[in-house]
């Protein structure tokens, strides 16, 4: 057992909850946490990050931006630029959204930055859609 402690610049999210897992959307892939884990600190991509608490069998699942995550024997530490719950997503403002980064990408001359940029709100809008239970085509 390990605690988790999940925060923005804005809010906290979860703090000090004992979980028997948890499943994060790491840089190079996705990446599960389990008791013991080694040690380690990683960059985060946008996506969804689960976790079950102790003596539950449902995971709650929170749609993230990139951030840090630093893992020791006692507890996984989560930063994150943003972070949202289902309920608190409002699926037609992100759809929108969504659809005014994609034409962005296509119709703009963006630089390495900006692109970069774009990408990464694409791939947190659609983690955003698809923990609501909306449609998206990536």
């Amino acid at each position: 057992m390990f605690k988790l402690n999940l925060v923005t610049p804005d809010k906290k999210i979860v703090a000090g909850l004992d979980l028997e897992e948890i499943i994060l959307p790491a840089f190079r892939g996705e990446l599960a946490i389990l008791p013991g884990h080694a040690p380690l600190m990683t960059t985060l991509e946008p996506g969804i990050l689960s976790y079950r608490l102790k003596g539950q069998s449902a995971l709650t699942r929170v749609a993230i931006s990139w951030g840090y995550c630093q893992v020791s024997p006692e507890a996984v530490n989560v930063l994150a630029e943003s972070a949202m719950l289902a309920e608190e997503i409002e699926l037609q403002a992100v759809k929108q959204h969504l659809k005014t980064q994609e034409q962005k990408i296509a119709t703009e001359v963006l630089d390495d930055a900006q692109w970069a940029d774009a990408q990464h709100e694409i791939a947190r809008l659609t983690a955003e859609i698809s923990l609501a239970g909306g449609q998206t085509t990536h």
